[in-house]
């Protein structure tokens, strides 16, 4: 929820590489990032507060 009272979604996306080896396919997850669904970065602040970068808006997680 945004500091106006707005429902946003948060998404948490990662990184992957996805290598076929001699033992069979390998999964080497990586870094993790988060973004709105419209792609606007935002930044984990701690586990139920995260910061839009471009504007400084905070966003308090939500559980419905």
């Amino acid at each position: 929820m945004g500091d106006d009272g707005t429902r946003l979604i948060v998404l948490e996306l990662r990184h992957a590489l996805y290598q076929q080896t001699l033992a069979g396919p390998r999964t080497y997850p990586g870094a993790r990032h988060w973004a709105l669904e419209t792609g606007e970065a935002v930044r984990m602040i701690d586990r139920q507060i995260f910061e839009v970068v471009a504007t400084g808006e905070l966003l308090l997680l939500v559980q419905s």
